[in-house]
């Protein structure tokens, strides 16, 4: 099943996962997008659209949103990274990653978005933290939950 939407473009089910898969402009990136559905109810896909759409036409403020976040939670956390960090001669103590920094070098790859208008996105956080990932859950009505660093 390949959906046509005139926002989010070429949408295509994966049956074993239950997601719409596709690839959607974030803040002008390419992104991936996964829609999780329940692929026999029509309904959900249309609500997990919608929630998606939604993100999606307000991306500058929560991208911004999901930055702030991020580096507020998880620049502590970088700098005692780098401080392990043997490739990487840069001391935390007197070159330490700031907020600011850590914001900056995230840029979004993936977004996922449920029926229920919960999302997940993935940053890649430019080897901050090795070959991990930073991730952001979300949803529309209760904005930002919290930001993660995930292998």
């Amino acid at each position: 099943v390949v959906i046509q939407d005139q926002v989010l473009g070429e949408l295509t089910l994966d049956k074993d996962y239950d997601t719409f898969e596709g690839e959607i402009q974030w803040c002008g990136k390419d992104v991936s997008l996964s829609l999780e559905v329940n692929a026999e109810s029509k309904p959900s896909w249309t609500r997990a659209r919608s929630a998606a759409k939604k993100l999606l036409a307000d991306c500058d403020t929560w991208d911004k949103a999901m930055r702030e976040l991020a580096a507020k939670n998880l620049t502590e956390l970088a700098n005692n990274w780098l401080s392990q960090d043997e490739e990487n001669p840069r001391n935390p103590k007197t070159d330490p990653i700031t907020e600011d920094e850590l914001a900056q070098r995230i840029s979004l790859t993936s977004l996922s978005v449920t029926s229920g208008g919960s999302f997940t996105a993935w940053f890649d956080c430019d080897e901050m933290f090795t070959d991990h990932a930073v991730t952001v859950y979300g949803s529309l009505k209760k904005g930002l939950k919290t930001a993660n660093i995930e292998g």
